[in-house]
Formats: structure tokens, C-alpha cells, sequence
């Protein structure tokens, strides 16, 4: 008998003991466990072995590195003894665990950790930018460091300051950008600017959580933005000229191939065309921008890895095509190559010529990493290059991991050139010649394959476009299916062909064509754009971000099966992104004058019927109308809304008050919804007091009424707001929120009430105010210990300069004055009668609004006209 058989006959016979009642040993849930723990730590000491075989440990680097750069911004900053402290347990932990091959990735993690925490705090440390403090009108004297032109034909400066004066500022910005709506000859980079302008700090978050556009203009050197009062003083011809430095001259002939790229094609196709060639995107119309948007096509407008591609692509393509065709290249040179460092020279000057930012410089060092693997024989396309280029861009510029251009950009590539690698294995195991494959079939594979990125790319910035922008393009395969072949196959490689002809003169027509394939390319985008939804999706938790970039890093970076738990945290990250709090009751912009309530249909109720449309876009695209979502509102309670009546303006020197003016809040005519400077609106109530003329309340811009309106929100808080400090007692014992638009010394109720004016909101920024308590209670975009690009709210108010011409002869009825506690902050008041007519001690007249306008220095006060 065999042993196969004496084992068969065994088997029967163990069975059938069984069955006569031999019964096995029960296994305990002690043992049960045990066998389970031995099982799963088989089974990841497998997968661990196979990641450690494709050696992704190399991936924790970047991660870490992230980890550290993100602790750094999102928690208060580190000292150098927690870095000291951190390196100190890094080396102990080398020291004891260095012959472990875990242990050495933990430690290589740990100190890619600490450089992330090092690079930002070294970052932070050597960018010094001095945010402006407030709003002033001042004489600045610059350069020109760069200058664009909008749709409008406006120019838009970026000058750095060299001096400034009436007044002199003790805390003046390095560098402003100014718009300029005057005619006047346009000023070249390196050229000498001077003249008036009107300065004020780059606007705050709209909403606590909301985007904070200081975070970006403190990086990019950017203190202060404005507006022109007239256009800039003729430069002093007599002065020598200034020797341009390269990186002006590179900008010089950026902006004069941006010019001859608009000259030659015109339109709102000259302006997206000069995006694409020099990344000069100023002069693209609006309307053009919210469908390529809305459609999922914006990411052409950004020079980036689409672009940065198709230039170097084309260019290596026609270099080895050329090189081929010549026998004795084909045979004796390396033609590949050859045409791979063509291909980088080329790409670098289109970096230099098309400006630096995030996304260009990503697409760079990949497309660097993927050229010099070339040349030197190595896989290209790989998630080790993507890993390479987000540690040199994240040393460069560690702040990047913050915004939204580094997180979609990285995100995509990532997913991009993962699924590539996972397709290009499969086709490996595959022994189908393609080759041999008809047209059609390469034809329909390439259009699937378009496709299939499109989607990828789309699903992997999708929670990023939710997080930032409140928005998601849902339709965006169908336009990238349609317009990415344009670009392919059409405007990129003329866009190319044109630069390589224009030192010749021969463009022209070929920039003409280019304009072409950008006309259809914007039909595409109108069409979808007027019939496919672009919904707001509503605040995005970071929980909910940071579990599907977790999702995606697993998918994307493992190779084992540890992938397939990105499947889990995935759905972890779609459960936790929607954010589920209570809407605020009432939403105040930091400029006192943006009021919203929200109903209970999640309606966004404004104070304006005209509100600020820039304020109003972000307040619908975080707080989305929810038809039916909510609680109803109570039998017969009326719709919110905001009831106001119109107050006499600010009364002229030596006058009494003017009397007061009630209308309805839909006619009541205010500086929001005025039809126009200077011209009364539709409706506009005239009245008359003792020693004042009969006038239009809007007869002039200084002139324009004041208001006091009164609100109750869903969840009974009575509001009201003024722009009149006269009425800020009234406006606290009315309401439970006084929002009072003017810069007053008062900074508490004595009725209790909640207090907001022009000096708390731009400490605090916007605020959200929650009916969820016994009281009010409001939260504040910008933290009680402001970070580094928020410090400037702390900051002393910019001086004043007063005109001499601007004496008061004559003095009001001072018994008629307001308590002093309410009136317009001022440290030294020379004349009580400008705290009852708005006007500062250096003789700029404080409009209702809290800002201040500065006559113009060679007439008289009551011949300036104010700032927009």
C-alpha cells in the first residue's frame, strides 16, 4: 500500500472517529485572537517585503517633509528649542535602532520632519515683507518692477518703494501694486514712478476659515495694493537712465512679446494667447474666465505641466524628426538625446519668459528629472521623479504645500503618472504587437486614453477645488475631451512654431491661426458653460481633505496590496468633508459695510440690494442655498430682511445737524447702489434744515446719506448697523450686534450688546455671529495671536498728512457734540469741529464708510473730490 493511500485511508478513518463521537478541543477566543494577530502579521510582513523589493520607503521623505512644513503653518511656530529638542531624539533613536531596516526609515522620516519644520521657520525668517497697516493716501516715489494691462485698458504697477511722502511713512511697504485708470504714457520696467496714490492693507478672509489673500501677498513681497488719484508725474527727462539688471530685461521682453502677441491676434484670444506664451493673464475678459472655469478648462490658463509638456514634446519630436532625416546623424550620433537637451533648453527659456510660479516650477524640475533620465538612460515617467520634484519645490519655497496651485498640481501628477505605471506593468504581460493596429483603433485608444486623464486628473483636484474654492467640475471630462486635442495638436505647437518665428518677422500668421483654435476652444467652453450646472459645493472640512489625500497617497505611491486601504479612508474622507455645523446667523466682512443674515432655507439675505459682488460670490460658494434644508420658519414670522431709513450726510463745517431723513430701505440712496458719482438715484429724497441749503441727499459722493438699519435673524438676534458713529448709542440699545462702519474709540456697549466697528473688525477681520446660545456669539477669521502675514492689524494706523490750505474758519455749536467716546478715532484732534464733520486733524475728510480722502495738494479742501 502506498503512502498516498495509507494516507487516504487514514483520513477516513480520523473522520470516522470523528463521527463516532470523538469530539476536537475548542479553541478559546484567547487562541482565536492569537491565530487572527499571527495571521494579519503574516500577512503584512508580506506586503511590507514587497514594498520594501519596490523600494517606496523613498516616498516617506516627502511625506515627512510635508508633515513638518504643514505643523509648522497650521500650529503656532516652533522655537529653535523644540527643532534642538526634535534632532536631539532623531540622533538617540539613530543610535539604538540603526541595524533595523524599519527603524532607519523611521528615522530618515523623523529628520525629513525636522527639515520641514527648518525650511519654513528659515523661510519665514528671510521673508520680511511689511504688510501695510491700514488705508492712506500718500505720495509714493518707485520703480517699476512689473506692469500689465487689464480688459479695461487699465494698467495695473508693481512698484518697489524707494520713498514716500505727504506724509512720510515710518512703516511703508517694500513693494504695491497700483491701478492706474488715467491716461498716461505707459511706464517701463525699471522706469521711475511717482505720483498720489491710495494704499490699503490686502484684504482678509470673507468668512472665518475663508481664503486670506495676505498669506499670498506676504510671500510674494506684495505690502500693499491701491489705486492712482490721476495718472503718474512725467519722469524728469534730464535724469540719466537706470541700467537694467537681466531679470528686468527678461521682463522687458516678456511684456514686449505679450504686446506684439495682443497686437497681432486682438481680443479676448490675444489675451488667453499671451497667457499661454508668458503667463500675462491680466488682460483676459471675465466673462471668458467664468466659462473656462465653470467647464473645468481654467488649467489652461496656467502655464503647467499641459503646457510645459506639449512645448518640450513637440520640440524633441522635431528635433530628432530633423536629426533622422540626415543619414549621417540617424547613424553616428545620439540623436535621442540630442534632442532631449534641445528639448530642456527650450523649456527653461519658456520658464524665464513665462514667469515663475508654483506650478511652472513644478512642471520644470519634473520635466528636468524626466529629460536628464533620458539622457542618461534611466525610466523617465516615474512616481520617484514626482517625489524628487516636490522635495526641491518644497526647499525652495516651503509655504507652496499651503496653497491651492501645489496641492491640485502634485495631486494630479501624482495620480497621472501612478495609474501610467500600473497600465504600462499590465501591457507588459501582454504580447499583442501594437504595431500592427489600424489607425481607427489608435485613433479610438487615444481618445480613451484622453479620457481616462481627464478623469483621473479631475477626480484627484477635485476634493482640493471643494476645500478652496467651493467648487467642483462636474462636466469638465466632456470639455477636455473636446479642447485638450486643440491645444495638442493645434494652438501649442503654432504657439511654439511663432516664438521660433518671430526674431524673423514671420508670426503673424501663425499667432493669427493660434487665435483660431482659441476662438473654438472658447465656443466649447460657452456652450457648456450655458448648459451644464456649476453648483457650489459649501465648506469642506480639513478632517475630510486630509483623509482623501491619505486615500490618494496610498493608492497612488504603494504597490503591495496596503493600497486597496485607501478604499476605506477614502470613504472616511467623503463622510467627513461635508461640514455638517450650524450656518452662522449673521456674516460681517471686515469692512463693516458687507452685512449678510441666512434664513433657514440657507439663504444668503444681504444689507445691500447691490452687495459687494467679489464678497457676495465667496459667502453664496460657502454657504450654499438649500432649498428645504434646515427648519421652517416659524407660522407668520415675516422674511428676514434688513429695514433701514436714510440719515442726513455728515454736515459741512459751522452747520448744525441736519435733520433726519427716513425712506424705505429700497429707495434709501446710498454710496452702494448709487447709479452713479454725482448723480442722484431714482427716488433720492431731498430735505431742508435751519442754515442749510435745500440739496439732494446723493447730489455729491462727499454728500451721500448715511443709514440705520435694523434686522432680526432666524435665531432672534436683533441687529443693527450704521455708518453714522452719532447713532452708536441708539444702534447698542437696539440691538443685541451693533455694527457700527466708522473707526470709533468705542469698543464695548454699555447696554451689553455686542459691538462691532471699523477698529475691532480690522483687528478680528470678518466675523460669523452664532444665535446657538443665551447670546450672541461670534467667531473671528484671524486668531487673537496673529500669524506673521496678520501682524500688520497690531500695527500703529499709517500717518496723515494735513494740508495747509485746508484752515477752518469758523466752529460749530460744540454743545451739540456727541460723546467723544463714539466719535472717529484720532490721537490728536486740533479742532473739535472735525470729530462732528468727519474730518482727520491732517485734513483728510473721513467719508461715512470710515476712509479717509486727501484733497488735492494744490486746491482748496472744498474743491478735492473724493476716492472711490
Amino acid at each position: 500500500m502506498s503512502a498516498a493511500e495509507g494516507g487516504r485511508e487514514g483520513g477516513i478513518g480520523d473522520r470516522s472517529a470523528t463521527a463516532r463521537g470523538a469530539v476536537r478541543p475548542r479553541l478559546t477566543l484567547g487562541q482565536h485572537l492569537a491565530r487572527a494577530r499571527d495571521g494579519i502579521s503574516e500577512w503584512l510582513s508580506r506586503q511590507v517585503d514587497i514594498e520594501a523589493g519596490e523600494r517606496t520607503g523613498f516616498f516617506m521623505i516627502p511625506a515627512a517633509l510635508m508633515l513638518g512644513i504643514g505643523a509648522y503653518f497650521s500650529g503656532p511656530t516652533p522655537s529653535s528649542l523644540c527643532l534642538l529638542a526634535l534632532f536631539t531624539v532623531m540622533l538617540l533613536l539613530g543610535s539604538r535602532l540603526a541595524g533595523r531596516s524599519a527603524a532607519k526609515t523611521f528615522i530618515v522620516a523623523l529628520a525629513a520632519a525636522a527639515a520641514g519644520l527648518g525650511f519654513a521657520a528659515w523661510e519665514m525668517q528671510r521673508t520680511g515683507t511689511t504688510i501695510f497697516a491700514g488705508e492712506a493716501t500718500v505720495r509714493i516715489e518707485g520703480t517699476v518692477a512689473w506692469r500689465d494691462q487689464d480688459a479695461k485698458g487699465r494698467y495695473r504697477y508693481r512698484v518697489d518703494i524707494t520713498g514716500t511722502e505727504r506724509p512720510h511713512l515710518s512703516r511703508a511697504p517694500e513693494r504695491v501694486q497700483i491701478l492706474v485708470s488715467s491716461r498716461h504714457e505707459p511706464i517701463g520696467i525699471g522706469g521711475r514712478y511717482r505720483g498720489l496714490v491710495r494704499l490699503r492693507a490686502p484684504s482678509g478672509p470673507a468668512y472665518p476659515g475663508g481664503y486670506d489673500f495676505a498669506f499670498g501677498n506676504f510671500f510674494a513681497g506684495l505690502g500693499a495694493t491701491g489705486f492712482a488719484l490721476g495718472p503718474p508725474e512725467r519722469a524728469d527727462e534730464a535724469a540719466p537712465p537706470t541700467e537694467l539688471s537681466p531679470g528686468q530685461r527678461i521682463l522687458r521682453l516678456r511684456l514686449d512679446v505679450s504686446a506684439r502677441i495682443r497686437s497681432s491676434i486682438g481680443g479676448a484670444e490675444g489675451a488667453v494667447a499671451s497667457a499661454l506664451i508668458t503667463g500675462d493673464r491680466a488682460g483676459i475678459p471675465d466673462d471668458v474666465e467664468s466659462w473656462l472655469r465653470t467647464t473645468g478648462l481654467s488649467h489652461v490658463l496656467s502655464i503647467s505641466g499641459l503646457h510645459m509638456a506639449l512645448v518640450a514634446g513637440f520640440a524633441m519630436a522635431v528635433v530628432r524628426v530633423i536629426l533622422a532625416a540626415i543619414p549621417w546623424c540617424a547613424l553616428m550620433l545620439p540623436v535621442k538625446k540630442i534632442a532631449a537637451v534641445v528639448a530642456l533648453c527650450i523649456a527653461g527659456f519658456y520658464l524665464l519668459l513665462s514667469g515663475s510660479n508654483i506650478a511652472s516650477d513644478r512642471s520644470f524640475v519634473m520635466l528636468s528629472i524626466v529629460l536628464l533620465a533620458v539622457l542618461f538612460d534611466r525610466p523617465a515617467l516615474t512616481l520617484r521623479n514626482v517625489a524628487i520634484a516636490a522635495i526641491i519645490v518644497l526647499a525652495l519655497e516651503p509655504h507652496a504645500l499651503m496653497t491651492a496651485s501645489f496641492q491640485m498640481s502634485f495631486s494630479a501628477t501624482a495620480a497621472l503618472v501612478g495609474v501610467y505605471g500600473g497600465f504600462s506593468r499590465w501591457r507588459a504581460t501582454r504580447e499583442e504587437d501594437r504595431r500592427s493596429r489600424a489607425w481607427p483603433t489608435r485613433t479610438l485608444l487615444f481618445l480613451v486614453g484622453l479620457g481616462a486623464a481627464s478623469l483621473i486628473a479631475g477626480a484627484a483636484t477635485a476634493p482640493y477645488a471643494a476645500y478652496h474654492f467651493q467648487r467642483v467640475a462636474p462636466y469638465g471630462l466632456v470639455a477636455n475631451l473636446l479642447a485638450v486635442p486643440l491645444f495638442s495638436f493645434w494652438i501649442m505647437p503654432l504657439a511654439l512654431i511663432a516664438m521660433v518665428a518671430m526674431p524673423l518677422g514671420l508670426d503673424s500668421p501663425l499667432l493669427v491661426l493660434m487665435g483660431y483654435g482659441l476662438t473654438l476652444v472658447f465656443e466649447i467652453a460657452h456652450f457648456l458653460h450655458d448648459r451644464l450646472s456649476d453648483e457650489p459645493t459649501g465648506i469642506m472640512t480639513a478632517s475630510g481633505l486630509l483623509a482623501l489625500t491619505l486615500a490618494l497617497a496610498f493608492l497612488c505611491f504603494l504597490s503591495s496590496r496596503l493600497r486597496w486601504v485607501a478604499v476605506p479612508l477614502a470613504a472616511i474622507g467623503l463622510l467627513l468633508a461635508p461640514d455638517r455645523s450650524t450656518r452662522p446667523d449673521l456674516l460681517v466682512f471686515e469692512d463693516g459695510r458687507q452685512v449678510a443674515m441666512i434664513d433657514e432655507a440657507h439663504r444668503l439675505i444681504p444689507r445691500l440690494p447691490r452687495p459687494n459682488a467679489f464678497v457676495q460670490e465667496q459667502w453664496v460658494r460657502a454657504f450654499p442655498e438649500q432649498p428645504g434644508a434646515g427648519f421652517e420658519a416659524p407660522a407668520g414670522r415675516p422674511a428676514l430682511s434688513f429695514q433701514c431709513e436714510a440719515l442726513s450726510p455728515a454736515p459741512d463745517k459751522g452747520s448744525n445737524f441736519p435733520a433726519r431723513v427716513t425712506a424705505a430701505a429700497d429707495s434709501a440712496p446710498t454710496a452702494d447702489n448709487a447709479t452713479a458719482p454725482g448723480l442722484p438715484p431714482a427716488g433720492a429724497k431731498t430735505f431742508q434744515s435751519a442754515g442749510v441749503k435745500p440739496t439732494t441727499i446723493a447730489s455729491s459722493r462727499r454728500q451721500r446719506p448715511m443709514a440705520f438699519c435694523r434686522a432680526t435673524t432666524r435665531g432672534g438676534i436683533r441687529v443693527t448697523w450704521t455708518d453714522d458713529y452719532r447713532q452708536t448709542g441708539r444702534a447698542c440699545d437696539e440691538g443685541d450686534v451693533a455694527i457700527v462702519a466708522r473707526a470709533i474709540r468705542l469698543d464695548a456697549c454699555r447696554s451689553g450688546a455686542m459691538l462691532l466697528t471699523l477698529k475691532t473688525l480690522r483687528r478680528s477681520g470678518s466675523i460669523a455671529v452664532y444665535g446657538d446660545g443665551p447670546g450672541p456669539r461670534q467667531v473671528a477669521s484671524i486668531d487673537s495671536a496673529p500669524e506673521p502675514w496678520n501682524r500688520h492689524r497690531d500695527a500703529p494706523w499709517p500717518e496723515t498728512w494735513r494740508n495747509p490750505s485746508t484752515a477752518v474758519s469758523s466752529q460749530p455749536d460744540v454743545s451739540a457734540q456727541p460723546d467723544s467716546s463714539a466719535q472717529p478715532d484720532s490721537s490728536a484732534q486740533s479742532d473739535p469741529a472735525d470729530s462732528l464733520l468727519g474730518v482727520s486733524p491732517a485734513g483728510e475728510r473721513i467719508t461715512p464708510d470710515g476712509r479717509q480722502t486727501t484733497p488735492t495738494l494744490a486746491q482748496p479742501a472744498s474743491a478735492a473730490s473724493s476716492s472711490p
